[in-house]
């Protein structure tokens, strides 16, 4: 399906339940870290963006199940192939996630969430939703997906928007 085709959507949909391309589902169903899939395809390294506590949005709180009045550590970053940049990503880590063993995950920098993610003992991804809009930087649109990780019993969100340079980088077409 072209993307042309598509209209933008503001709500993610459970992945099992919407029709996508399969080379798609393929890389939004990828149980491993979407950092060691994109380093098979190039150089890769994050370029940090903005950081700071605040407010997840309704729709990441309803995703956490997580109270109005709760704070997260927000962090979003550029993930580039060959310098060029392919991924945008918005992680969403609840304060209370961020104690003891997983204090770590507050200090990112320009590491990537996803070594740490699959680092001993590894998060769980216990959900995964897709939909086809706008980044938080309002690129796009494209398709996107978030996944809700529990590490060390602790939920967070990591969000991921696959702009079209990452099809072009490693030989997909959508």
């Amino acid at each position: 399906m072209s993307n042309t085709a598509l209209r933008a959507d503001t709500r993610w949909h459970a992945l099992e339940r919407l029709t996508v391309p399969c080379v798609l589902r393929d890389w939004f169903s990828d149980p491993d870290s979407l950092t060691s899939r994109l380093r098979r395809h190039g150089v890769f390294r994050v370029a940090p963006g903005a950081s700071w506590i605040g407010r997840p949005t309704f729709d990441e709180r309803a995703l956490l199940a997580h109270s109005g009045r709760r704070y997260a550590l927000i962090r979003e970053v550029m993930l580039l192939l060959d310098d060029v940049p392919v991924v945008e990503a918005r992680s969403v880590l609840p304060l209370h996630s961020l104690r003891h063993a997983n204090r770590g995950l507050a200090n990112m920098g320009s590491r990537p969430l996803g070594e740490e993610l699959y680092r001993h003992p590894a998060a769980q991804r216990d959900q995964v939703w897709v939909r086809y809009g706008m980044t938080p930087a309002d690129r796009g649109p494209c398709w996107g997906r978030q996944s809700r990780f529990i590490k060390r019993g602790q939920p967070l969100l990591v969000a991921e928007y696959f702009l079209p340079a990452l099809w072009e980088q490693v030989g997909v077409e959508t």
